[in-house]
């Protein structure tokens, strides 16, 4: 073979080999692959724990079921719009929630307290579909906080469509609606229950005693020895 030739074909054979080394280079080595489905690994067990993050927690020993048998119309009332009352109610009860659509059936699951506060607040809630809500002195169960609301401002206090109130519930993690507790009505007042916890109960009934104070000025000044 001519020189020129041989030449040429060696160039060639190295460009080839050069190919064949960056072609290896681009898929990655062994070791490199294992690397990364040990990252993939990792990062979908992650995930995995992150979903069943509760399912460790420990269950009080007075865990249990109950059930509430309920009627269409207070299905879609205790639902809420994009399930949110159920919601708040499961959050603030501390207790888990299901609606069972097809048979009407609501099921509370947790400690004794947290289902029988969990019921109380599904049937609170639900009440107020057909009218003001009688409550009685048994039903606190210290996470119970009622405030006199004068009549002038209940329109200010509960916004429209009832959106203060319910800003408020979220901001404070509180279920809250008013109320008659025992017999008789006071025309001059109406009562405001708010449940949850001692903070959010309190947060919450300072929330509403600003918004009084703003129609009614005066009016913490009368109640300070109550509230205070």
């Amino acid at each position: 073979l001519e020189p020129s030739r041989l030449s040429a074909g060696r160039s060639s054979f190295a460009l080839v080999a050069m190919g064949r080394n960056n072609s290896s280079d681009r898929s990655g080595s062994p070791k490199k692959k294992d690397e990364r489905s040990r990252s993939r690994s990792r990062r979908k067990d992650s995930r995995s724990r992150s979903r069943n993050g509760d399912a460790g927690k420990k269950k009080p020993d007075d865990y249990g079921v109950d059930t509430m048998k309920i009627t269409d119309d207070d299905a879609a009332f205790i639902l809420g719009k994009g399930g949110k009352t159920k919601e708040k109610v499961a959050r603030v009860s501390e207790a888990e929630i299901e609606l069972f659509e097809r048979d009407l059936i609501l099921e509370f699951r947790g400690s004794k307290l947290q289902r029988r506060k969990a019921k109380k607040y599904a049937e609170g809630v639900m009440a107020q579909r057909t009218g003001p809500v009688n409550i009685t002195e048994d039903f606190d169960d210290g996470d119970m906080t009622t405030l006199m609301v004068p009549q002038e401002a209940v329109g200010f206090v509960t916004g429209r469509a009832g959106n203060f109130l319910r800003t408020i519930e979220e901001e404070w993690c509180t279920l809250m609606f008013f109320c008659e507790i025992g017999s008789g009505r006071n025309k001059d007042f109406e009562k405001l229950a708010i449940f949850g916890g001692v903070r959010a109960r309190r947060g919450a009934e300072l929330k509403v005693l600003s918004a009084v104070e703003t129609k009614v000025p005066g009016y913490l000044e009368k109640i300070r020895d109550d509230v205070l």
